[in-house]
């Protein structure tokens, strides 16, 4: 992609209480597609509009990772490209599904130095005619007249998650317990970058080879930040299954001592991600290899639920480059639903 003047804003130049300028985004079936290009998800409620309905669904609907890089595009075309996401809070109260476009809405609430770091606070929200559908919280450091350039993160610690004084039983038993090592499908490339970033449209420069990303503080291209989840993907495999063919068996084939990644509360059969609070560590480079660990921290008891019983789960996903670096943490919401949550 060929490189063109871009500007950038500068902490001072901002103030609390400014509003981003709206975005209206179409959510159609070509969507759906692109979407499971962009993050390679494949899950049937994501491309499945009698699948998804048949699961309490109204139909299918976008993921996770597509909010997650609509928000952050809406982001950094607000505040330009010299500016670096530090953390997302992601929630969920509702879906995007085909044929109402998203409409992304937010303003600054927050404006803070933080350890030399010159940081301010989004608040956003996307709505359909439903009404809202998800809001987040983006930080980002940005560029100052003080300090100049912002400096890339070189370290990350696990964030600190206090249990439910309530949680089940079952679910204290997996506290501690670490998943092996889930490595990624492909290493990072830029045309999975590419494919990203004309998901939800993004144009910005640091993610395109060209003389900005090289001549930038990052001294080239890098990978999205708030693509933790896609850049840690499995391949492209039948996720889920076929719900047309349930005997149709997996690819690509898996041993069968191969750990689940998810511990599933009993009584449950279907999940629902609500929530995701995502910190950003080293920035992440075509050529290099992501492997995730994951790990139970919280679990409600049982509770009644628009889709029926169910449990809200915690997890962290701590997300590790090929040397062993921590370039980011995910503290995932999600509801397991599905049955009636007996033992």
């Amino acid at each position: 992609m060929k490189s063109k003047e871009v500007e950038s804003r500068s902490w001072e130049d901002v103030e609390v209480g400014e509003a981003i300028p709206e975005l209206a985004f179409p959510i159609t079936n070509k969507t759906m597609v692109l979407a499971a290009c962009g993050t390679r998800d494949f899950a049937p409620y994501h491309h499945d509009s009698a699948y998804s309905k048949s699961v309490g669904n109204p139909d299918m609907f976008v993921n996770t990772m597509f909010q997650q890089a609509l928000y952050s595009r809406f982001a950094t075309d607000w505040s330009g490209p010299e500016s670096d996401i530090r953390e997302s809070a992601l929630r969920m109260t509702g879906v995007l599904c085909p044929g109402e476009p998203a409409r992304l809405t937010g303003e600054v609430t927050e404006r803070v130095e933080l350890d030399g770091d010159y940081r301010v606070t989004l608040e956003l929200a996307a709505s359909n005619a439903n009404g809202v559908a998800s809001t987040n919280s983006i930080t980002l450091a940005m560029p100052s007249t003080k300090r100049g350039s912002v400096e890339p993160v070189t370290s990350l610690a696990k964030p600190h998650i206090d249990p439910h004084p309530e949680m089940p039983d079952f679910a204290r038993e997996w506290l501690g317990e670490e998943s092996p090592p889930n490595w990624c499908g492909h290493p990072i490339s830029e045309v999975q970058i590419s494919y990203w970033c004309d998901m939800v449209r993004d144009a910005n420069p640091l993610y395109y080879d060209g003389d900005f990303a090289r001549k930038n503080r990052h001294g080239g291209v890098i990978a999205p930040p708030v693509g933790l989840l896609t850049w840690a993907m499995p391949r492209a495999h039948h996720q889920g299954l076929d719900v047309h063919n349930p005997d149709d068996e997996p690819w690509p084939p898996r041993e069968a001592t191969q750990e689940p990644l998810l511990r599933q509360p009993p009584g449950t059969s279907e999940a629902m991600v609500q929530g995701s609070h995502q910190s950003y560590g080293r920035p992440l480079r075509p050529g290099d290899r992501v492997y995730s660990r994951q790990e139970v921290v919280n679990c409600s008891p049982l509770k009644e639920t628009r889709v029926g019983p169910g449990y809200f789960q915690t997890l962290l996903d701590t997300y590790y480059n090929q040397n062993d670096e921590i370039v980011g943490t995910d503290v995932l919401n999600m509801l397991w639903y599905g049955g009636d949550g007996s033992n």
